[in-house]
C-alpha cells in the first residue's frame, strides 16, 4: 500500500439521516419478560460455553459478555444463567419494531435489540432530532417498561455508536466523529454480522499495519483498500466514512401465508400425498415471493376422515425450495407408514402449509446482519447434504431440556424437526448437578477408581461424607475437589436409586482437568469433563 495517509478521491455515496434504536442486554429482557428469568437477581443469558448478554447486576458483580459459563458462576455465584433463545429475543423484539414502526416509516430489524430507521421526515415532523428522540423514548418507555437509547446520525455505524453513547450528531458531522474512535468498535457495534469472521481477521490486520482508528481506515485509498482487503474492506471502509452501505426497506407488518389442498378422494397413498404436496410448497413460495418474504419455520397441518389433526413444524435456516419439499414429503411419509410414532385413524383428507417467522427475502441471504458466520453456514449446508442422501433420517441435532444429570439434560432429534425441549428448562430441577455442565459427556459412564493415599477406594458415607481424602482417580494425582451432591432417583419407587456427584480436579501434566465423577453402590464413574 503505497500512502496509507493519503485521502480518496472516490466520490462519496451521500449518507442518510438515520435513527438508531438500541435497547442494551435485550436477551436478558426478553427472558424476563417471559417468565424464564427472575427479576430480583443477576441473570446471564449463555450460549453453550459463553456468556451472550449479562443484566446489570451481574455486570455490576463482574460478569462481561464473552466470559466462559464457569469463570461466570465463579464471579458471580449467585446469578442465574438462562440458554439463549435467538427466536425468543426476536419475538419479543417484534412488540417494539411494531412500536417504532407506528411512530417512523420505514423500519429494519438489524437483530434483536437493534433497529434503524430514517430520521429526516420524522425529524421535521416532531421539530428536531433531540425531540424525535425524546419522543422514541418516551413511547418505549411507557408501552415496553425497556430501558432504551437512540442515536441519530448520518450513516449507519455512526447512528449506531451515537446510539450506544445516547447522542444525536449534527449533520456533516458524522465522520469526524467516527475519526478518533478504536477501530475495535467496528466489531463492537456490529455484533451479530454474518461478515463476523472476515471482519475480524481485517481488523487483526489492520492493526499490525499500524491502523488503530476508524478515521485512519477512512483515510485509505479506495482503490488499495479494494485490491488489498476486497469486499468486506471496501464495506467496512464505506461504515467509517459515514456512508451509505444499506438499503433500508420498509417494515411490513406479518400476514399470514398459508395454502391448503382438500383432498377428494382422500389421501391414503405416499405417492398422492407427495404430489399434492410438492403442489402445496409451489403455491406457498409463490405466495412469499409475490411479497418479497421469506420464513424461517414450516408448519405442516393436516386432518384425516376422522377429524384427527396432525401438525408438525420444521426449522428451515439455510434451506432452499427443494429441501423444503423434502421436509414436507418426509413428514407425510412418517405420518402415513406410521414411522412418526403411530398410524393415523385415517386417509388424509386436507393438507395445509403455513408460513412462520416471515422477514424480508433479502434477510435471508448472505446479508450485514444475520445469526451465523461462514463456518456455521457451510455446516448447515453439509447437514442438509447428508440428512438428504439418508432420506431425513440419521441426522439429529441437540436440544437442551431440563434434567438433574449431565447426559438428560441434552435430547437429540431429527435435524430440521422442531427443536422444542421434553422437559422445560426454567423449571427448579432440586439436586441437579451445579452449572456450567460438563463440556464433554460419554455415551454411557466410564467406571473409574478414585482412592486415597494408601491406595483404597473412597467411599461415601449416608451422611455425605468422604471416608478418606482424595489422592489419585485412576493413577492421576487429585489436587483438589468439591462435592459430593446427592441425587436420588425416584425415591418414592422400590426401584429408586441413589447418586452421589464429585467435581475432582486432577493433575495432566504441566496442566489440570476439572472431571464430574458419580458414586452409585460404592462404584465410581466418570459422568463428564470440563473444559
Amino acid at each position: 500500500m503505497s500512502d496509507v495517509t493519503e485521502r480518496s478521491k472516490t466520490p462519496t455515496r451521500a449518507a442518510r439521516r438515520l435513527a438508531a434504536v438500541w435497547l442494551p442486554d435485550w436477551p436478558v429482557v426478553a427472558a424476563m419478560n417471559a417468565g424464564v428469568a427472575p427479576t430480583d437477581a443477576p441473570v446471564m443469558v449463555a450460549d453453550g460455553r459463553h456468556v451472550k448478554a449479562v443484566s446489570a447486576a451481574a455486570r455490576v458483580a463482574g460478569v462481561r459478555r464473552g466470559m466462559k459459563r464457569r469463570s461466570a458462576a465463579s464471579a458471580c455465584p449467585d446469578g442465574v444463567v438462562v440458554p439463549a433463545d435467538p427466536v425468543r429475543d426476536a419475538r419479543a423484539f417484534e412488540e417494539v419494531a411494531v412500536l417504532i414502526h407506528t411512530l417512523v416509516p420505514g423500519v429494519e430489524l438489524l437483530r434483536p435489540g437493534l433497529l434503524a430507521c430514517p430520521a429526516v421526515g420524522a425529524s421535521r415532523y416532531h421539530g428536531g432530532d433531540a425531540a424525535l428522540a425524546e419522543h422514541l423514548l418516551t413511547r418505549v418507555a411507557e408501552e415496553t417498561g425497556a430501558e432504551a437509547w437512540v442515536g441519530i446520525a448520518d450513516g449507519l455505524l455512526a447512528a449506531i455508536l451515537a446510539a450506544r453513547d445516547g447522542k444525536t450528531i449534527d449533520p456533516g458531522g458524522s465522520r469526524a466523529y467516527l475519526a478518533p474512535r478504536p477501530l475495535t468498535d467496528l466489531g463492537l457495534a456490529l455484533q451479530g454480522t454474518a461478515h463476523g469472521e472476515d471482519l475480524d481477521v481485517l481488523m487483526n490486520l489492520l492493526t499490525r499495519l499500524g491502523i488503530h482508528t476508524l478515521g485512519d481506515f477512512a483515510e485509505l485509498p479506495t482503490k488499495n483498500v479494494t485490491e488489498r482487503f476486497g469486499s468486506v474492506g471496501v464495506w467496512a471502509q464505506r461504515l467509517t466514512r459515514a456512508e451509505d452501505v444499506l438499503t433500508i426497506p420498509g417494515h411490513r407488518l406479518p400476514r399470514e401465508f398459508t395454502v391448503f389442498y382438500d383432498a377428494d378422494p382422500p389421501l391414503s397413498r405416499i405417492e398422492q400425498a407427495a404430489l399434492a404436496a410438492r403442489e402445496l410448497a409451489e403455491n406457498l413460495h409463490a405466495q412469499l415471493t409475490a411479497y418479497g418474504q421469506s420464513y424461517d419455520r414450516l408448519k405442516v397441518s393436516a386432518s384425516t376422515e376422522t377429524g384427527e389433526q396432525l401438525e408438525r413444524t420444521w426449522r428451515l435456516e439455510g434451506v432452499d425450495s427443494a429441501g423444503v419439499m423434502d421436509r414436507v414429503r418426509w413428514q407425510l411419509e412418517g405420518w402415513l407408514t406410521g414411522r412418526s410414532g403411530r398410524l393415523p385413524t385415517g386417509a388424509l383428507t386436507r393438507l395445509a402449509l403455513a408460513a412462520e417467522e416471515v422477514h424480508p427475502a433479502a434477510s435471508g441471504a448472505t446479508r450485514l446482519w444475520g445469526t451465523g458466520g461462514h463456518a456455521a453456514t457451510r455446516a448447515v449446508r453439509g447437514a442438509e447434504r447428508i440428512n438428504t442422501m439418508l432420506g431425513g433420517r440419521g441426522v439429529y441435532q441437540p436440544v437442551v431440556q431440563g434434567g438433574r444429570e449431565p447426559r438428560g439434560r441434552i435430547r437429540l432429534v431429527d435435524w430440521g424437526d422442531d427443536t422444542v425441549p421434553l422437559r422445560p428448562v426454567d423449571r427448579p430441577w432440586p439436586g441437579a448437578v451445579p452449572d456450567p455442565a460438563p463440556t464433554l459427556v460419554p455415551p454411557e459412564p466410564l467406571p473409574v477408581e478414585l482412592v486415597d493415599s494408601r491406595g483404597q477406594r473412597v467411599q461415601v458415607s449416608s451422611y455425605l461424607e468422604l471416608s478418606s481424602r482424595p489422592a489419585a482417580l485412576d493413577e492421576s494425582p487429585v489436587k483438589g475437589w468439591a462435592g459430593p451432591w446427592p441425587l436420588l432417583d425416584q425415591w418414592w419407587a422400590p426401584g429408586g436409586k441413589r447418586r452421589v456427584y464429585l467435581q475432582v480436579q486432577i493433575a495432566r501434566g504441566d496442566t489440570s482437568q476439572t472431571t464430574l465423577l458419580a458414586c452409585e453402590a460404592g462404584q465410581w464413574h466418570l459422568e463428564g469433563v470440563y473444559d
